[in-house]
């Protein structure tokens, strides 16, 4: 719980409340690539290949399809990078999910710690 320190004005009522913040150092279980296994490898495959799915609605619009079919298919195209989100990180399970994460945050960290902010 924060600290809170009160400042009351010169009629006794608050005026303002200075609270000290902490932060929580969340930790996350380390795995390692044995443990996550084909898992990963096949969410990787399906947060991957999911962004497929916005190149081919250019190509549905031009198809000669039904209006409400062309409609319905190019909202399901792109929905499913959003969508596929979650049926990856089901497949993968735990350990494989905070893997990936892991990996993906170390490189752009990597990546990004020497770029300047403009």
């Amino acid at each position: 719980m924060p600290s809170r320190t009160q400042i009351h004005k010169s009629d006794g009522s608050p005026a303002r409340t200075l609270a000290k913040e902490t932060a929580i150092a969340a930790t996350e279980p380390e795995f390692t690539a044995e443990q996550v296994g084909w898992r990963f490898a096949l969410g990787t495959v399906i947060l991957v290949g999911a962004y497929i799915a916005w190149p081919m609605i250019p190509l549905v619009m031009a198809a000669d399809l039904d209006p409400g079919f062309k409609a319905g298919l190019s909202a399901v195209l792109g929905a499913t990078p959003f969508l596929s989100k979650f049926v990856a990180v089901a497949v993968m399970g735990r350990p494989a999910y905070y893997f990936l994460k892991r990996n993906v945050y170390a490189r752009l960290r990597r990546r990004f710690a020497g770029a300047r902010a403009e």
